[in-house]
């Protein structure tokens, strides 16, 4: 059984992918952090109170 979504590669195109120029650099340890930090929605009130 094929998967339907399989890309076949065509004769001048190479059978493994490149990877794009920001994939070849390893993620900074505070792109991780905030990328766990956006995954929990914030939901404390931020609006302002002055008086």
């Amino acid at each position: 059984m094929s998967d339907l979504n399989e890309h076949i590669p065509a004769p001048d195109e190479p059978s493994v992918p490149e990877l794009e120029l920001d994939e070849t650099i390893a993620p900074r340890p505070e792109e991780d952090i905030a990328d766990v930090l956006r995954a929990k929605p914030d939901l404390g009130d931020h609006s302002a109170h002055s008086g």
